[in-house]
């Protein structure tokens, strides 16, 4: 998962839809279980969160990778009004987390400056 697709399905996954959600819910169970595959374990963690619904399995279609790109790109184009890019002052890199206040790329702090938008 790339950066940015990150972000969003950590940080503002209330907006995706009913159907992304549970293609990501089936995703993190699929990985979960590769390593115990064919043992009840792995069969009822597939049965219990694998979703067979046909939206969620067209979502899946073109692989996880397609899936994230593509869910991404759709709740930017029509939320992106609702999510807060929270960009290093210095380098404008995107932060890790919405709160962040230091930037994982170049270091730099920003804990002290304002968050008023006003001033």
């Amino acid at each position: 998962m790339k950066e940015l697709e990150q972000y969003i399905f950590y940080y503002f996954s209330s907006l995706l839809t009913v159907h992304e959600k549970a293609a990501w819910k089936s995703i993190n169970t699929e990985f979960k279980i590769r390593d115990d595959e064919g043992t009840q374990y792995a069969t009822v963690l597939r049965q219990r969160w694998v979703s067979t619904n046909p939206n969620v399995v067209a979502l899946l279609s073109e692989g996880s990778e397609k899936f994230f790109e593509n869910a991404t790109k759709r709740v930017i184009e029509e939320s992106g009004d609702q999510i807060f890019f929270n960009h290093c002052p210095k380098c404008k890199a995107l932060a890790r987390t919405p709160t962040a206040k230091q930037c994982a790329k170049c270091f730099y702090s920003w804990h002290e400056q304002s968050t008023d938008q006003t001033e």
